[in-house]
């Protein structure tokens, strides 16, 4: 069932916008004033979506720069690795934050779910 989220002016060109309903959540999309509706949770470690960037039709998630279509919903890039340094006995606490991006890089990019959607008379209706 489609049900009106937004209208066409309420999000620019290259905008992401959080939308819910039917207990789903989903972000709304728009390149080049084409809209799409994308699974809000990245499909890594579950980064809210609405936050990363759009370029193209690519969306970048704002964790650890997963990339998903937000045509397809397909994962084209895994996570991007944290770099590998050496550090000192004294470094080591601070250095935790790096280590687990690393562990969590091995984590597997699953595709994210796109959702119908159509504009009518203005507005985005999405069926969640």
């Amino acid at each position: 069932m489609f049900v009106k989220m937004a209208k066409e002016e309420d999000l620019v060109d290259g905008g992401l916008m959080l939308i819910s309903g039917n207990g789903k959540e989903a972000v709304l999309c728009n390149y080049e004033g084409k809209f799409f509706a994308i699974e809000r949770r990245c499909g890594h470690m579950n980064a809210p979506l609405e936050m990363g960037t759009l370029t193209g039709y690519i969306l970048t998630c704002p964790m650890h720069s997963a990339q998903f279509s937000i045509i397809t919903g397909e994962a084209l890039a895994g996570p991007v690795p944290a770099p590998q340094t050496q550090v000192s006995t004294a470094q080591k606490t601070e250095a935790i934050p790096g280590y687990l991006a690393t562990l969590m890089s091995g984590i597997r990019t699953e595709n994210v779910k796109t959702f119908p959607l159509k504009v009518e008379n203005g507005w985005i209706l999405v069926d969640l």
